[in-house]
């Protein structure tokens, strides 16, 4: 088994190798590097508000999906009503035009002002701020349906020891929801750092955004794609990482 993983790597290799050398021959003189590195500072500083974007917004998310999961298990109406047409209205809209309306209709003429006195950027905190509501809003459904699929015996017999609704939560119903979602939020999280590329249009400027730049200043393209690719590539590949050793650890304990 060990000898076929091998040789199917091997060969995998050789075709990705195969490949490369044949569109790198294919572009010819078109190909330069001295320009991606001449403009490395721009590209980098992009990729470090990338970087900031995606924390800032994967917290953000986090936390977003957690308020709407409790709001849609409330036992008020009024919250699981609001917790639900939310949810549905972002997720049923493009992203796209989130961003635009909600930087220049709602969150700009409110907050511009005030984050501008305050030395912050405000087109970064906006654009943090609407990512994790769109992303959020796709993490609430996936954690409530995480601690829905939870049989209720489980939490029939966290009543029967005495937990409260909070202890609930915490010491039986996230534990497990979390085995069941995790996948599922790992893909979130990967879709979350490459929709960031989208702030750009609100005057973001991210790592996309740096890449049109020097697109724009060079006249050159495919030098600044690689490097584009390469750079996303360096922060969503941690969290496939991530999220596959913690399902790894997760089934050891089982």
């Amino acid at each position: 088994m060990n000898r076929r993983n091998l040789i199917a790597a091997v060969a995998i290799l050789g075709a990705f190798s195969l490949l490369a050398t044949l569109l790198f021959q294919s572009l010819g003189q078109n190909w330069d590097w001295s320009k991606p590195w001449e403009y490395r500072g721009i590209l980098f500083r992009g990729w470090i508000v990338t970087l900031l974007l995606s924390l800032g917004a994967l917290l953000g998310s986090l936390l977003v999906g957690l308020i709407l999961m409790l709001g849609q298990r409330s036992p008020l109406p009024a919250i699981r009503w609001t917790c639900r047409l939310f949810l549905e209205f972002v997720r049923d809209t493009p992203l796209l035009v989130q961003l635009l309306v909600g930087y220049f209709v709602i969150f700009a003429p409110l907050m511009s002002r005030s984050l501008g006195s305050m030395g912050w950027d405000d087109k970064l905190v906006i654009g943090i701020i609407l990512l994790s509501l769109f992303e959020g809003a796709y993490l609430g459904e996936i954690f409530r349906g995480g601690v829905a699929s939870i049989h209720r015996t489980q939490w029939e017999a966290a009543r029967a020891v005495g937990f409260n609704r909070t202890q609930t939560y915490r010491y039986v119903i996230f534990p497990q929801a979390m085995r069941r979602v995790l996948p599922a939020t790992a893909g979130q999280f990967v879709s979350l750092i490459k929709d960031s590329s989208l702030l750009s249009v609100i005057g973001v400027q991210e790592f996309a955004y740096q890449a049109k730049v020097y697109t724009s200043q060079t006249y050159g393209g495919l030098e600044a794609y690689v490097p584009l690719a390469l750079g996303y590539l360096i922060l969503t590949a941690p969290v496939a990482i991530l999220s596959h050793r913690l399902e790894l650890s997760y089934r050891d304990e089982t």
